[in-house]
């Protein structure tokens, strides 16, 4: 290979590995400002305990890329705790809204590199800050903490908590619980000093005595002349069975057959109700007619129409009723006095003449006269 060959190959490969280059710084962001004279600078301030993010991390506007970090340093090295300044390469094309503020995130659990989001304020005018000395405030923020809400945070504090005072609520619950579950043999409750030691019968207790009433019936059953007794209690009690079912079968009978009477004399006492106040009706009418006619002929009397009615309007008759009612009383009251005098002397006299056949004396009211009758 000649000399101007050589120089030819060895040119061509410098150029090559120099486009190389350049292309990487360009991709991992590692290009000089005199190379990227086209974005403009834009400082991200106020930013305290960064993690996850570096230069040439991605900075993006509504999930655009408009640029990368160029630099990150101290405020002021001697008071670290001032926070860092973040310095920032926005491509020429792209502005910032006045207003805006810088999310910076971290790497998502640890893998991957970080980013910052500029995140407009809604309150605040469209206009681009001017580039000259741009800057706005950054802070740190967690894409967790994004989707999980302060109000889920304090739920879950607050499950958390109600928890524990769960599990020592239920502390002094498990410990009766093992109580309750404890071995105890009949033995030692039936002890002389059971009750004073506190011991009691619990679940083991129970369970053991259940077993020893099985055991028992058991024997029970085993037993041939219980067996028989049990076999004549089954018989007797299935004779009882077939004279309850028929005795309630007769009760059935009697109590429809009485239910069916009972009803009949219900229907004719009804139709006999009915009857009777169809009769009372007409009776009620009649007298109702007679009233009516009563009424009418005693209007007519009052009036002097027909004979009655000049009977009662004639002065006459009237004056006639008078004196044959004061003569009625002059009657009653010599009536009085003879009833008086027969009472006084308790016999009655027949006849007017002195002595003889023609006056004779009847005794009256039992009483017996001591003179004989005279003749």
């Amino acid at each position: 290979m000649t000399e101007k060959a050589r120089n030819f190959w060895v040119g061509t490969f410098v150029l090559t590995s120099g486009l190389v280059l350049g292309s990487l710084m360009v991709w991992f962001g590692e290009v000089p400002d005199w190379i990227i004279s086209s974005e403009w600078s834009l400082r991200i301030t106020g930013v305290h305990e960064l993690s996850g993010v570096g230069e040439g991390s991605s900075v993006n506007l509504n999930g655009v890329e408009i640029g990368r970090v160029r630099t990150i340093g101290f405020v002021n090295a001697e008071q670290p705790d001032q926070g860092v300044v973040i310095t920032a390469g926005i491509k020429h094309e792209f502005s910032v809204p006045t207003g805006a503020t810088a999310h910076i995130y971290g790497a998502t659990l640890g893998f991957g590199m970080g980013h910052i989001d500029i995140v407009p304020s809604p309150n605040v005018s469209a206009q681009p800050i001017p580039r000259k000395d741009a800057e706005i405030p950054g802070a740190m923020k967690s894409k967790i903490a994004e989707l999980i809400s302060r109000e889920t945070i304090d739920a879950i504090e607050k499950t958390i908590t109600r928890i524990g005072d769960l599990a020592a609520a239920a502390t002094p619950v498990a410990k009766n619980l093992g109580d309750i579950l404890e071995q105890r043999g009949i033995s030692q409750v039936e002890a002389p000093d059971a009750a004073q030691s506190g011991v009691i019968a619990n679940v083991s207790t129970v369970l053991e005595r259940l077993d020893r009433f099985i055991a028992n019936l058991n024997v029970m059953l085993g037993d041939e002349n219980l067996q028989e007794d049990v076999k004549s209690a089954v018989g007797n009690l299935k004779g009882a069975t077939e004279e309850i079912r028929q005795t309630i079968a007769l009760w059935n009978t009697e109590s429809r057959r009485i239910a069916d009477q009972v009803n009949k004399g219900i229907d004719q006492t009804v139709q006999n109700l009915d009857r009777s106040f169809v009769n009372l009706n007409r009776f009620l009418e009649n007298l109702d007619e007679a009233a009516t006619s009563l009424a009418t002929a005693l209007r007519q009397v009052a009036e002097g129409h027909g004979t009655a009615g000049l009977l009662v309007r004639d002065e006459r008759l009237y004056e006639a009723a008078v004196l044959a009612i004061e003569r009625f009383g002059a009657v009653m009251a010599n009536l009085e006095v003879f009833t008086e005098k027969i009472k006084d002397d308790g016999y009655i006299i027949v006849g007017q003449a002195p002595t003889g056949f023609f006056k004779k004396r009847f005794p009256v009211g039992g009483q017996a006269s001591n003179e004989s009758p005279s003749r």
